[in-house]
């Protein structure tokens, strides 16, 4: 499975999630089979006008682990039928890790703002 992670930065797993998903400069897109990742740009940041949930879907992603989504994400998210799990103040290689041992909760009402 894929799984996407928003950052600010391109150093990898070490790196911590961003605060928000959509102003997030990257994404980083984890492979749990592979164990490798893929840093994209935010479409919607370099301004392209491609939706983030449409471009992550694009790159066949199975899950997203944020901190909070808007409702419209979170809609495109579910149409899509992908994951939603609620990150942890931690790295984004700890989240990864806590996404793999099914100890990230998904997201509820509460996340989306």
């Amino acid at each position: 499975m894929k799984i996407a992670v928003p950052t600010d930065n391109k150093n990898g797993v070490n790196d911590k999630l961003a605060e928000h998903f959509g102003r997030a400069k990257n994404f980083l897109v984890y492979d749990t089979k592979t164990k490798k990742f893929e840093i994209f740009e935010n479409p919607e940041a370099v301004g392209s006008g491609e939706f983030p949930p449409d471009f992550l879907h694009r790159q066949k992603i199975g899950a997203v682990i944020v901190f909070n989504l808007g409702p419209m994400a979170y809609n495109k998210f579910q149409n899509f039928r992908i994951e939603m799990r609620k990150a942890v103040q931690e790295s984004i290689a700890d989240n990864l890790k806590k996404f793999e041992e099914d100890e990230l909760r998904e997201l509820m009402k509460e996340d989306i703002f």
